[in-house]
């Protein structure tokens, strides 16, 4: 199910979207990193193989909002029966991953139990869902969807919440539902970024090197920086890096090479800068844009669903329906 969020209306300023778009995007990119820390029990490409494969079985969930909220809460992981298996070659095409590569990938983690290979496709099991390493995952994102919420709404970015609708199902914690919806946004923010670096390794470096270029500026550092990045930027070493993303130096050294073979990496004396040829800049101002569409859907969709009714609440009944049974 597909939840657009509200219209703007006719003769909406262009620049006023594009500027919400660009203060939007800081926040963004650190939630997005955060999500992949928390989900950090495996290698990282093996965790994007894993998050597609989910978002492709769950479909059924979340076109159907009677099921969300049937298998909305912790306890309640939705059976086998309801995942969409899906090819090994569709997951490869999502991640513009060489098919072999996989293949190879996807068989190892079936050796494991992660996955689950049939003859019409790769599922996540249901076992997985209930284990405590996932379930660590899932309370950790839920937790820093909420505070993704909280600096959204200060910014102004979000609609005021309307009053609740006390005819529609309440589920205490619909950790299951947010989880849904944070594992395609994060699909969606990997498409994009792929189609940039054309690799979802050099894709979340690049992320990594924005987000240290720019620690602790304010939103008049950013705008500078944004003009002149290797002027404003503040330099990141190699180590740091790798550390940041628990990558190998190797790994970060190849893969930051092939960055700046793209003009999206440059060399200082005192570090890495992320940068972007003019090409590049046109191509980073339209994902910026549909960042901003794709958070006002994840919202809009939450809404839909009920799933932010408890973050509404005042607070003192907010921190009651925020702690664990």
């Amino acid at each position: 199910m597909t939840v657009d969020p509200p219209a703007p209306p006719p003769g909406a300023d262009a620049q006023a979207r594009a500027r919400l778009a660009w203060r939007v995007a800081p926040l963004s990119l650190i939630f997005f990193l955060d999500l992949v820390d928390i989900g950090r029990q495996r290698d990282v490409v093996d965790a994007l193989l894993f998050g597609a494969v989910l978002v492709a079985n769950l479909e059924p969930l979340n076109r159907d909002p009677g099921l969300a909220h049937a298998y909305a809460t912790i306890e309640t992981a939705s059976p086998d029966e309801l995942r969409r298996p899906v090819s090994i070659n569709a997951v490869a095409q999502s991640l513009r991953l060489p098919f072999e590569t996989a293949r190879r990938r996807i068989t190892r983690m079936a050796g494991t139990g992660d996955l689950t290979v049939t003859p019409k496709g790769v599922y996540v099991p249901a076992t997985i869902l209930g284990e405590p390493r996932f379930m660590a995952t899932v309370l950790g994102r839920h937790e820093r969807l909420r505070r993704f919420y909280d600096d959204l709404r200060a910014l102004g970015a979000l609609p005021e919440p309307p009053a609740p609708d006390p005819a529609r199902p309440g589920d205490a914690q619909p950790i299951r539902i947010t989880n849904r919806a944070v594992a395609e946004y994060m699909m969606r923010g990997v498409d994009g970024l792929l189609g940039l670096t054309a690799d979802p390794v050099g894709a979340l470096l690049l992320m990594q090197m924005t987000r240290l270029n720019t620690e602790g500026m304010d939103d008049a550092q950013l705008a500078a920086w944004a003009a002149d990045p290797i002027a404003r930027a503040r330099p990141v070493r190699t180590g740091r890096l790798a550390q940041a993303l628990r990558f190998s130096a190797e790994t970060t050294r190849r893969h930051a090479i092939g960055l700046e073979a793209m003009g999206l990496c440059a060399r200082h004396e005192a570090g890495l800068i992320a940068t972007a040829t003019p090409q590049a800049r046109a191509a980073i101002a339209q994902l910026a844009d549909e960042n901003l569409t794709s958070v006002q859907r994840l919202f809009a969709r939450l809404r839909q669903l009920g799933a932010l009714d408890a973050w509404d609440a005042p607070p003192a009944a907010a921190r009651r329906a925020r702690s664990p049974a």
